[in-house]
């Protein structure tokens, strides 16, 4: 039985043992935690403990708080930047120099074009032309005859028919060879060509071929795309519950999200009247600078935010804050007589982080002149609990 005693008393002292160690333990790890000392007032900690744990006391800062709507679209040219090129008439592509992001200018001959119908075209208007000057010589011999009682007034009719006809032709003859491009004041019998020539109807880039040599192009049918990125603008698409908010003139940011650190400013231009049934969103049009133009591509999609307000606020950095619940809290830091800090719990109005600081919304002076624990809050995390 002595045995048993040994091995009971042994087990009772082993668990003793570990008790007070455990507890011996647990007060160490809760010093290291919260090194100050808890009083009615607040929380007590020497300038040393304050030092040795890296903690930092500072005045609130002030920084920009924005109210913003956030949003997405893309970069595009206004409708005078963008341009198709196509033939007024049929014909076959006899040449297609340029290809994609190829930059040409006003005016520059871009496609030509073979087509018999364009030579009939030319022919008769110089035949036109030539017949004028007999039609209307042989109207006014009518004329001359009539009111000399020597014609009759059906041939004077039916000379003032075939020359007012004849004019009538040569203008819209005239007008169509104008629409391609010929100039009829250097139009002469040696001079009718075979083919047609198209030319750039604006400054820019060429984005889309739609044609190659020898292919047939029926009348109208786009052949090329044009686009001037002299001045581009912002499409953006606001929900409508946030688009009677913005207005022009209003700043806006916007980046790109694979590099979301890199803003550019622009401005509300104009906002849209409708709304798209398929997103429930609202057009806006945004101007951005013409020192951007070589930023972004046509199509680019890019994220937004319009600036709505912006005010200068109290804030605090946002490691500065405990958090209970629903409610946010910093400490307020007194140094006292002996050199000792004494931090107060203080409950706050805030709102959403901004770059690392918190605004604090209060109308409390004492607060605004307040110094804080700024750095090293978690310290005292369980105790504010």
């Amino acid at each position: 039985m002595k045995w048993v005693y040994k091995i009971v008393v042994l087990f009772f002292c082993f668990g003793l043992f570990v008790f007070c160690k455990g507890r011996e333990e647990a007060n160490e790890t809760k010093s290291e935690v919260f090194p100050g000392e808890q009083t009615s007032q607040g929380i007590r900690i020497s300038k040393e403990q304050l030092n040795s744990r890296n903690m930092t006391i500072g005045k609130l800062d002030t920084i920009t708080v924005r109210e913003v709507v956030t949003t997405q679209g893309y970069v595009d040219v206004p409708p005078e930047g963008r341009a198709l090129v196509s033939a007024p008439m049929p014909g076959f592509v006899k040449s297609a120099p340029y290809i994609v992001g190829e930059r040409v200018k006003k005016g520059q001959q871009l496609l030509t074009l073979e087509n018999p119908e364009f030579v009939t075209l030319q022919q008769t208007y110089l035949e036109a032309l030539a017949q004028q000057e007999y039609l209307k010589s042989e109207y006014e011999r009518e004329k001359t005859l009539f009111e000399e009682r020597v014609s009759s007034r059906k041939n004077l009719l039916k000379a003032e028919s075939d020359y007012r006809k004849n004019r009538a032709a040569i203008i819209g003859l005239k007008a169509q060879l104008e629409l391609l491009k010929v100039n009829v004041n250097q139009l002469e019998s040696d001079s009718i060509r075979s083919y047609l020539k198209l030319y750039a109807p604006i400054t820019g880039s060429i984005t889309r071929v739609m044609v190659n040599r020898g292919m047939y192009t029926p009348p109208n049918e786009p052949l090329l795309e044009l686009v001037n990125t002299d001045h581009l603008h912002l499409e953006l698409g606001v929900y409508e519950q946030d688009a009677q908010k913005v207005q022009p003139r209003q700043k806006l940011q916007f980046y790109q999200p694979e590099n979301p650190g890199e803003l550019f400013e622009g401005e509300v231009f104009k906002v849209g009247d409708q709304v798209q049934a398929e997103n429930r969103t609202v057009l806006v049009h945004g101007h951005i600078p013409d020192s951007l133009v070589r930023s972004f591509p046509v199509g680019s999609y890019i994220q937004a935010q319009i600036i709505l307000d912006e005010k200068r606020v109290a804030a605090l950095p946002e490691a500065a804050f405990l958090r209970e619940g629903q409610d946010t809290y910093a400490l307020e830091v007194t140094q006292l007589p002996d050199g000792d800090y004494l931090l107060k719990k203080v409950a706050l109005q805030t709102g959403a982080v901004q770059s690392g600081y918190i605004p604090i919304y209060t109308e409390n002076t004492e607060i605004l002149k307040s110094q804080f624990l700024t750095r090293g809050v978690f310290w005292f995390k369980s105790e504010a609990e």
